[in-house]
């Protein structure tokens, strides 16, 4: 019998044989690992990923929902994709919503590892247990949105409400092996296994897409227990999170805004009065919108829908824009027109790009031209000037293609680019990884949970910043939100969050859960009801330590230790107004060593402490030759 809330099985392909295999997940493997995310940690650990070329057919790809897929906890149809990344060299690992996650479960498979390369383009279809290994040669050059339909076709699902496959897929950046090529999923509604240029590695593998769909159980410890749990709740996530379902993510960008917390200007400026109100949630939904989208089992529906229907962006028409995609395309390139910004966007799902990574490469480069780094002749012909969205837009498409000397060197990510013309001290990462917008000197957690992220820059490794802004943690000593400059409990907070975000990520949920005002003892009690295993909340949270060390030893045995533990140097020399009473700096490297003696982690070698490894259950670590960060 499998382990109660999965299917037992873990769907093994080589594309270099075109064979595959099944194995079995075992009890241990779900007790210790969860699923998700800690699932692959454990999984590419024992492939020894860490020693692959990211781009070279030894280079696994796990991709694994958890088990509350297929389940009826909300915001559970998520799914994570993890593999040596091709941006940094490193732990590459994302997250996705949208309608796929449940179907590979459903399929009978709680994981799915891809191995090898296909000697010509091919996609997975996965269904009620089978593989079928299908040509892929005629989707080749397609972008995202017409290769999900297109599959969706092919596998005899198109048009039929509630039965459609599940479909994700790269573009022409990933098939081009642009190093912040993401993966999408959904088409047009444009859900993103964004960071860290995952959909890189599935076009060094000739893997155009794969589809999934399934109608299999599998077993719950106490299904009626659990729904009479969330009759209830589900209406208190509802309510709580309103602001999220009424105007999306791009809700509170002019809050944001007073509190110097997005990105503008590549991180040079302060505040950016004229921005906010014509980019922001409001903004689109009296200009744009046409309606809401909801990722499968979602309740809150904080996706868009929209139409651009005149001047030179008329056409669009797609899921419309988050928050990261809006500020890293938006302020941070000073373009304060909302269709414009939708365009870049729309550019970035079609093409197969991470908006992050995308927006963060074009923001250094106006940036260099600023500073006369570059000039015309360097970039194609473009000016790129600041707000300039039509050398932006045209630029964003040559770089999801590789069209042009200047667009190929753009896609091979900021840092690289960064080290090639001499500007690193204005190239704004942490490991190659562009920062999301989310600002260290606005919130001084994001400082050490940035550095000590294993993908690079990430706000959503700790949540942190949310802990410090408008989510209280009880359960671990935080009755109310931390200030966002406490400097002395920053360090613990984003301890407990990287660990707490393990497990969450492990178990799949959406981390918008937290504003519907779900804490983590809800999540225990639905973990409880799924797998009927008798553990505390402090069990689960030693199983997300687990899984967050096994992945700082992967970087370990990558090369990148404490040395990469750092911040750039705009983020600890530029201060920033943040809307308090003196400009900000965040005291970065007190809080960095107090975080390690708690972690108990050498700051020189990268070392951890052996009763820690011991208590895990984890091995010592590889500390392989120090490498240069972003690069393999």
């Amino acid at each position: 019998m499998p382990p109660l809330g999965y299917m037992g099985a873990i769907l093994d392909v080589d594309l270099t044989t075109g064979t595959h295999r099944v194995r079995e997940l075992t009890q241990e493997m779900a007790d210790r690992w969860l699923g998700g995310t800690g699932l692959g940690a454990h999984l590419l650990w024992e492939e020894r990923t860490y020693a692959a070329d990211p781009l070279g057919p030894d280079n696994v790809m796990v991709w694994a929902p958890g088990p509350f897929a297929g389940t009826t906890v909300p915001l559970s149809n998520r799914f994570g994709v993890c593999a040596r990344s091709p941006l940094t060299g490193v732990w590459g690992e994302a997250e996705c919503g949208g309608h796929w996650a449940n179907d590979l479960k459903k399929a009978g498979f709680d994981a799915l590892m891809v191995r090898g390369r296909a000697d010509h383009p091919v996609y997975l279809w996965i269904h009620d247990g089978e593989l079928e290994l299908r040509d892929a040669s005629h989707l080749w050059g397609k972008d995202t949105f017409e290769t999900h339909d297109q599959v969706r076709e092919q596998v005899g699902s198109s048009g039929r409400r509630g039965q459609e496959a599940g479909v994700a897929c790269i573009g022409p950046a990933g098939e081009q092996l642009v190093r912040f090529g993401a993966i999408m999923v959904d088409g047009k509604d444009g859900r993103a296994v964004g960071r860290a240029g995952l959909g890189a590695v599935m076009g060094s593998k000739n893997l155009k897409a794969i589809a999934v769909r399934g109608t299999r159980t599998f077993p719950i410890a106490n299904e009626p227990g659990l729904n009479q749990y969330l009759k209830d709740l589900r209406k208190e996530i509802v309510s709580t999170a309103k602001g999220f379902g009424a105007l999306g993510t791009a809700c509170g960008i002019p809050t944001h805004d007073k509190m110097g917390n997005w990105p503008i200007k590549n991180w040079q400026q302060d505040h950016w009065p004229e921005g906010p109100d014509k980019i922001s949630g409001a903004a689109m939904r009296d200009s744009i919108l046409t309606g809401r989208y909801y990722c499968g089992n979602c309740i809150i529906g904080c996706g868009r829908t929209v139409q651009v229907k005149q001047g030179p962006y008329a056409g669009i028409e797609q899921g419309g824009l988050e928050y990261e995609t809006t500020s890293l395309n938006g302020s941070n390139l000073l373009i304060d027109n909302i269709e414009a910004v939708q365009k870049l966007n729309e550019i970035c799902n079609r093409l197969g790009m991470d908006t992050i990574s995308a927006g963060a490469t074009i923001g250094f480069a106006m940036e260099a031209f600023d500073r006369g780094l570059l000039g015309v002749s360097d970039t194609d012909g473009l000016e790129l000037t600041w707000g300039n969205h039509a050398a932006a837009t045209e630029l964003m498409s040559r770089i999801g293609r590789r069209d042009g000397q200047f667009a190929r060197r753009l896609g091979e990510g900021t840092l690289r680019f960064a080290r090639e013309i001499g500007g690193e001290a204005f190239a704004v990462h942490v490991r190659g990884l562009d920062f999301p917008a989310h600002d260290p000197r606005a919130f001084y957690a994001n400082a050490v949970a940035y550095a000590t992220s294993h993908r690079g820059a990430d706000h959503l490794s700790s949540f942190a910043h949310v802990f410090q802004r408008v989510v209280s943690l009880p359960e671990f000593g935080y009755a109310e939100p931390v200030h966002r400059q406490d400097a002395a409990a920053s360090p613990r907070l984003v301890m407990i969050g990287q660990n707490l975000m393990s497990w969450f990520d492990s178990l799949k949920c959406c981390k918008f859960l937290f504003f519907g005002g779900i804490k983590p003892t809800h999540i225990w009690s639905w973990y409880r009801f799924v797998t009927g295993r008798d553990v505390s909340l402090d069990d689960l949270l030693e199983s997300g330590e687990r899984i967050f060390v096994q992945k700082r030893l992967f970087n370990l045995a990558c090369g990148s230790g404490p040395w990469d533990d750092t911040m750039p140097p705009r983020m600890l020399e530029l201060p920033r107004d943040i809307g308090t009473d003196s400009r900000s700096l965040p005291p970065f490297e007190d809080m960095l060593a107090e975080y390690y003696r708690l972690r108990q982690w050498d700051p020189d070698t990268g070392a951890i402490a052996p009763d820690v490894l011991q208590r895990l259950g984890l091995p010592e670590p590889i500390l392989a030759e120090r490498r240069a960060a972003g690069l393999t």
